[in-house]
């Protein structure tokens, strides 16, 4: 459910453009819902502040390289380094998973989680709890077409209910390594 989910909001949001935010010096823009009647997709950059129902996530960093944490880049591909700070703001410690976050980009319609197993501490685990009120900053990491320049970071809020929420999108620019 949740990839068929992902896929056709990915679909919407390539069709579809707009931002909502308000500016912040020190983070950039905060990117959130202000009221019901909005329509639940929300762009974003690097710096941004994207605020959900349960954290809020900053992409710090992007950056391109042939190899991380163990893992080289097959022929023609890039690794995508996305570092990532979440902050809790729910009331309750929360469950955090690395696959609640997706990556596409312009030339495809499928969606990519990242790599897994890879031998860096700063990769995000697979699933690790945040503390009411703390933050934890982990990188992300894809396999990418080498001649790609601009990538989707995509993060679909999904409640216990099964039902899903907002959907919050970050364009990446990365710099090469």
């Amino acid at each position: 459910m949740k990839k068929l989910a992902a896929a056709l909001l990915t679909i919407a949001l390539l069709l579809t453009t707009g931002c909502s935010g308000n500016t912040n010096k020190e983070t950039g823009n905060v990117i959130a819902r202000h009221s019901e009647d909005e329509d639940g997709l929300y762009y974003g950059k690097q710096g941004d502040t994207m605020r959900n129902e349960f954290f809020d996530f900053i992409v710090e960093d992007v950056k391109l390289t042939d190899s991380f944490g163990g893992y080289t880049a097959k022929e023609g591909m890039r690794l995508l380094c996305v570092t990532v700070k979440e902050v809790n703001t729910f009331g309750e410690a929360l469950p955090m998973f690395d696959q609640d976050f997706v990556l596409t980009w312009e030339s495809t319609e499928e969606l990519f989680y990242p790599l897994v197993n890879l031998d860096d501490k700063s990769v995000m685990p697979e699933e690790f709890e945040l503390a009411k009120g703390k933050s934890a900053t982990y990188k992300l990491v894809f396999e990418v077409p080498a001649e790609e320049p601009e990538f989707l970071l995509i993060y679909l809020e999904e409640f216990d209910n099964d039902e899903t929420g907002d959907m919050f999108v970050v364009t990446l620019t990365p710099d090469a390594q």
